[in-house]
């Protein structure tokens, strides 16, 4: 269909852009701006439901480069999989995950042999990846073209003009400016936030104060291994710990550890900063490796490796959020829009969901649809989710993720959630991927409810710790396991994290006792202590 455009004004020639063959015409159906996973999934989409929409894709980058970002969850792999159809790249070019894994540590830990551990049990019956990113963006972007869009690369976005269901972008390619006219104007840019700047809708989100830093890492210790030689370790667990996302724990951080398919290993750091004060220091490169090393089990797995620190990456602020994901004839997709924080990995689901209900919402108005009803609905859903997510999830959870119980008990709980409101619905029920986000739907208020309240529960009882000079003291020799299916194991999980909440609020009850009666802790034992200050 077309959207009453006259026909394209093709350039008198063709241009060789990094391998592609590129022809302009000066007026578009759809054009994107940025070409990896949210710009080229939403290019691929169009062309394969909607092949008579021109789609325009325009990317700075020659070349993307490995960012953060490689874990999928069982949902994002989903859309990978059934709704982009990459089964056979992710196997052939990525490593299967399974799951999540915890380690916790204090004064008694020496490795992983005595740390506390939560996490599979066995292998997960639902499909989810390691991801090296540029990779899958460079497959993603090429597909796009091969299935019709076409791209200009590299080429930078200069400016754009707003209208209803009629923009205007300046684009700057090979020295050359041309302006560009098309009926929807998709922002993929990513944490650059282009037209998200432009209109002034990007808000940072200074109630969650976290930072991140990480690099990529050679020659790291395979925890499989270790944990043959261990003995009793390989015993507590049947399916790969390698092949887990590893977090490693504690007060004001964690630490994620993801195996690549090219035998590089990421390993980052997200942190408080109102708990955690590397943002703060002067030697970023050593300070970091020193951190990391810190933590006995962690330091197992260096132990003769390498960080690449030409590859070290820091940003001093994470979460952001727009006021508006989508207007008449623009939108907003993934990063472009939001990011939380990448603990859960929620970044490649955001960016699937934000793909899908805009793909929707472009395909209905180009079949004549009024879609203004839908636009609204649109930005009420998605601003909702991001929104009831941080306050469910997020606020405040890095002053417990050094108490081992609960810290399971949170992802346990938050696990069976996702499971139960989220995966099982896709798989099970409507049997194809859903654009539904996290907590978007209007009854979704009792999980955010129950969610919300034992996220402050744990913290309250986390500090109590604290005070009482008990922190930390559940974090060597206990096993939690977890289970990844489609069947009974997330309602199991429901009452087991219920179980662990409910031991950690009776022993709460003694830490009152105790402080009522025994001596009060002076003040410097309340406060949080950074690992490597000693």
């Amino acid at each position: 269909m077309d959207f009453g455009f006259p026909p394209p004004i093709q350039n008198p020639k063709s241009k060789i852009q990094n391998g592609y063959t590129v022809r302009v015409p000066s007026r578009y159906d759809v054009v994107i701006l940025g070409g990896a996973f949210s710009g080229a999934s939403a290019a691929i989409l169009l062309r394969r439901e909607a092949p008579e929409l021109r789609v325009l894709i325009v990317e700075k980058a020659e070349a993307f480069d490995a960012k953060v970002g490689e874990a999928t969850t069982e949902l994002s792999a989903m859309f990978i999989t059934r709704r982009l159809a990459m089964w056979h790249h992710l196997e052939a070019e990525h490593l299967p995950k399974e799951g999540l894994r915890y380690w916790f540590s204090n004064d008694r830990v020496t490795g992983h042999g005595n740390a506390t551990e939560a996490g599979g049990f066995i292998r997960s019956s639902v499909p989810a990846f390691q991801l090296r990113r540029d990779t899958l963006d460079e497959y993603l972007l090429a597909t796009a073209v091969a299935e019709g869009a076409e791209l200009l690369r590299p080429a930078k976005a200069l400016n754009v003009e707003l209208g209803d269901f009629d923009s205007r972008v300046t684009v700057e390619v090979a020295g050359e400016q041309r302006e560009i006219q098309c009926r929807w104007l998709l922002d993929a840019t990513g944490r650059v936030n282009f037209l998200g700047r432009k209109l002034g809708l990007i808000d940072r989100l200074d109630d969650h104060p976290t930072a991140a830093m990480w690099c990529r890492w050679k020659n790291v210790r395979n925890i499989d291994d270790l944990a043959a030689r261990h003995g009793a370790l390989a015993t507590r667990n049947v399916g790969s710990r390698r092949l887990s996302t590893n977090h490693y724990m504690g007060f004001g951080y964690w630490i994620w550890v993801i195996p690549l398919g090219n035998g590089e290993t990421s390993i980052g750091v997200v942190f408080d900063k109102r708990l955690i004060d590397l943002h703060q220091r002067k030697n970023r490169a050593d300070d970091f490796v020193a951190f990391l090393k810190s933590i006995p089990a962690l330091a197992e797995l260096l132990e003769g490796a390498a960080p690449r620190l030409d590859d070290l990456r820091f940003y001093s602020q994470l979460p952001y959020v727009t006021r508006q994901y989508m207007g008449n004839g623009w939108a907003l997709l993934g990063d472009a829009a939001a990011f939380l924080d990448p603990y859960y990995s929620p970044g490649l689901d955001h960016a699937a969901f934000t793909v899908e209900a805009t793909v929707e919402i472009i395909r209905k108005a180009a079949a004549g649809e009024d879609v203004a009803e839908r636009i609204a609905d649109h930005n009420a859903t998605f601003v909702r989710s991001y929104h009831r997510f941080f306050e469910a999830a997020y606020r405040d959870k890095y002053y417990y993720m050094g108490e081992a119980d609960l810290l399971a008990a949170s992802f346990i709980l938050d696990t069976a959630h996702y499971y139960i409101f989220v995966v099982m619905p896709a798989y099970r029920f409507m049997k194809k991927f859903l654009w539904m986000p996290v907590l978007g739907p209007k009854p979704a208020f009792i999980s955010l409810h129950l969610m919300s309240l034992y996220n402050r529960r744990f913290k309250t009882i986390a500090l109590s710790r604290r005070a009482a000079g008990e922190a930390g003291a559940r974090n060597d020799n206990r096993r939690y396991k977890a289970y990844y299916n489609l069947n009974v194991a997330p309602f199991h999980m429901i009452t087991r994290g219920l179980k662990l909440w409910a031991f950690a609020e009776l022993d709460n009850l003694r830490l009152l006792v105790k402080r009522m009666f025994g001596r009060e802790p002076s003040e410097a034992a309340a406060q949080p202590r950074d690992r490597t200050s000693g």
